[in-house]
């Protein structure tokens, strides 16, 4: 978060940046070449000047006011200086390339200084070999032209004069970028650090730790309100969900004394019936029965709701070795139908579960697949060990179940149509999945692919390695 928060507060600035420098980078390179341009425009004329009295002068070449003027020039400028007569010779200059009575008649801002016209531009100069950057003024006397004076830059100069400007403006816009990189840091740090606990908060919540509350001391005004409105809502949800619990549990308990003394007074009306009546027999049978099944699906209840209220430790449990012993627990039972529980488990297959949790989901898997199973066929219980986990399959051979009935199967209260006379409760695989889900892991019911029927799977954490 605070990273993603860091980045989208940057993008803006170097955005914000972007639309304003560019156009300020491009506007000031402009700038500056202008700004050059003026200052040889103003020198040439200067110039032109002290050129105008040596070249009226009967001095001639000797140009005795003009080579102080160039010297002192050379002192303050990089520019290049040549000054020409009428005809475009040239009588004097600071550029030590150019040879005095050379002509610059050729030269086309010279002609058009002669011509008495100003000339400013650039141009590929043959003799140098690189572009130059020149004015040229006329030098007059009245109407007359007497010469030009001609000032000029490599491009190469003019353009390091504007890299400057623009080097100073991505300077800027650096320390600007790292300043908005300090405030979106610590802006960020303000922000998020409350959001973090919020969320770490929320997390716990859905993780079935009711207790868990956010501080609501900190950060902004707006998220310290939001961690008020979070940590009421999670109170009245704790609650709720207590009072949900502590109704189912009561209700349960409350109903175990009535449930035990109606079936005294079954088995006492029983007793007193002998066999009088076989119609009678079998109706108290079957009063009983329901009764039995009634206290069952009661203490299934119970263990949900034990189950819900969380803070379950966990054990190092040998799922192995569970197995072996839950089969040998139900081998009878099943001899009675005909029917053989055989086990198949990896030597390392330690896990992490609920106390007592890996022996009630197996029983109620083998239970549900005993109830199916035709006879002469065969349960078979796998356990493996793969990567970090624990599997533990039941696998029978009977009806099956849907995909869409294995999603809904582990619904409180939903018995399949094959199992609607077995007298079960449809609390046993609900009873699994909330044991698996305390012990950090799930169950699933898996139809099988080589064969008619279905795997119950319970997947657990690995105690190899959680150590």
């Amino acid at each position: 978060m605070k990273r993603r928060f860091i980045g989208a507060l940057l993008g803006v600035v170097i955005i914000v940046l972007a639309v304003h420098n560019v156009p300020l980078a491009s506007y000031l390179s402009r700038v500056e070449r202008d700004r050059l341009t003026t200052a040889l425009e103003r020198d040439a004329f200067i110039l032109a000047g002290h050129a105008k009295e040596s070249l009226n002068s009967s001095a001639g070449v000797a140009l005795p006011s003009l080579q102080p003027a160039l010297d002192e020039f050379s002192k303050t400028s990089a520019a290049l200086v040549v000054v020409t007569d009428a005809i475009g010779l040239v009588v004097s200059s600071n550029d030590s390339a150019v040879e005095i009575g050379e002509t610059y008649a050729n030269r086309p801002e010279v002609g058009m200084a002669l011509t008495g016209v100003p000339a400013t531009g650039q141009r590929a100069s043959q003799t140098l070999g690189q572009t130059l950057v020149y004015v040229a003024v006329p030098v007059q006397s009245g109407d007359r032209v007497i010469g030009a004076v001609r000032l000029s830059y490599p491009k190469s100069f003019v353009d390091k004069r504007v890299q400057r400007q623009r080097w100073g403006i991505l300077l800027v816009g650096a320390i600007s970028l790292l300043m908005a990189t300090i405030a979106a840091v610590l802006f960020a740090n303000t922000l998020t650090r409350p959001l973090r606990r919020l969320t770490t908060a929320t997390e716990k919540l859905s993780a079935g730790d009711m207790q868990s509350r956010a501080s609501d001391a900190q950060g902004p005004p707006e998220i310290r309100e939001l961690a008020r409105s979070f940590n009421v809502m999670a109170g009245r949800l704790s609650a709720i969900l207590q009072s949900q619990r502590s109704f189912a549990g009561d209700v349960s308990h409350q109903l175990r004394t009535p449930l035990t003394a109606l079936r005294l007074r079954l088995e006492q009306a029983q007793a007193i019936a002998g066999s009088e009546s076989e119609e009678l027999r079998e109706a108290l049978d079957a009063s009983r029965h329901e009764t039995d099944r009634l206290q069952s699906m009661i203490e299934q209840l119970l263990a949900l709701a034990r189950l819900e209220g969380g803070d379950a430790p966990t054990v190092d449990a040998d799922a192995a070795l569970v197995a072996y012993d839950r089969a040998l627990m139900w081998q009878p039972l099943a001899e009675e139908k005909n029917i053989t529980i055989s086990v198949a488990a990896d030597s390392l297959s330690r896990c992490r579960v609920v106390d007592g949790g890996l022996e009630q989901m197996i029983d109620n898997f083998v239970d549900n697949a005993l109830s199916v199973s035709p006879s002469g066929s065969t349960i078979e219980i796998t356990v493996r060990h793969k990567g970090v986990q624990v599997e533990i399959d039941v696998c029978d051979s009977g009806p099956g179940l849907t995909p869409e009935q294995c999603v809904v199967a582990f619904q409180r209260f939903w018995r399949s149509a094959s199992t609607q006379n077995e007298g079960g409760s449809g609390l046993g695989l609900a009873i699994v999945q909330q044991l698996a889900t305390a012990s950090g892991g799930s169950a699933a019911l898996l139809p099988r692919k080589d064969h008619v029927g279905l795997c119950a799977r319970v997947t657990l954490l690995s105690a190899h390695e959680s150590t």
